[in-house]
């Protein structure tokens, strides 16, 4: 599957715990995935971002055990100011 490429531009980036070891990435235009898989790739793509775009955002979701969705604070990334 090809993936969409990394916009360094971008300033937002949505990291989603599917499963406990299957993750979605996606900019802030939601449209198509960076990425989805296993973890490993997930922190590569992570640490790329934080090196190439240092200002961009990260925020980082995990399921529930209900199912939903929920904001994860310790997991995301802000870059200090």
């Amino acid at each position: 599957m090809a993936f969409k490429k990394i916009n360094l531009k971008d300033k937002t980036f949505y990291i989603f715990e599917i499963t406990s070891t299957t993750f979605l990435i996606l900019d802030s235009e939601m449209d198509e995935p960076l990425y989805y898989g296993s973890w490993n790739m997930t922190a590569s793509y992570i640490r790329t971002i934080k090196e190439k775009a240092p200002k961009a955002i990260i925020n980082y979701y995990t399921k529930e055990k209900s199912g939903l969705l929920k904001y994860n604070p310790l997991w995301s990334y802000v870059p200090k100011p």
